[in-house]
């Protein structure tokens, strides 16, 4: 995997900047909307847990919503900073966990069994301009963001 690659795409009308970058021992991963690191969250796993792809998964260009479910033995450990709500910290959670999970899948097929390195999530997402949750505004951003992360990830992994 190299050491530091970044992109930028446009999700919901907002710029959003993904940067990825490998130290021996851990990956960090930053996804931010507002130009700072924001909440940072650990996310680890054995390496002897099987990570499975699902057979949708596994095509040239799958839709945003198939996405690899994260392993359940998966540990996050929140490192700085914190959410503003509950319903925040789930969600930044729920980024972590599936940020992980694509990032130790593209590491798999390059490592091939090697130690898996856990994964620091930076996750720093613009609140919504009504100040409410808007489901299906969350729900286009995250997906917008991990199609953001895959291609980013394949961009790595064939470099």
């Amino acid at each position: 995997m190299l050491n530091f690659l970044k992109t930028s795409v446009d999700i919901q009308g907002l710029r959003t900047e993904l940067i990825v970058q490998a130290f021996a021992d851990r990956i960090l991963v930053l996804v931010t909307q507002v130009g700072k690191v924001g909440n940072l969250i650990q996310a680890s796993i054995p390496s002897a847990i099987p990570l499975r792809l699902d057979a949708s998964f596994d095509r040239p260009d799958p839709a945003p919503e198939l996405l690899p479910s994260p392993p359940a033995a998966i540990q996050l450990t929140p490192l700085f900073g914190s959410a503003p709500s509950e319903h925040m910290q789930t969600l930044h959670s729920l980024y972590a966990a599936q940020i992980a999970t694509l990032v130790w899948l593209a590491e798999d097929e390059e490592l091939m069994g090697s130690d898996r390195r856990s994964v620091i999530v930076g996750i720093a997402l613009r609140k919504a301009p009504s100040g409410r949750e808007d489901l299906n505004e969350e729900r286009d951003t995250y997906h917008g963001i991990m199609d953001a992360l895959r291609r980013l990830l394949t961009k790595i992994s064939m470099s």
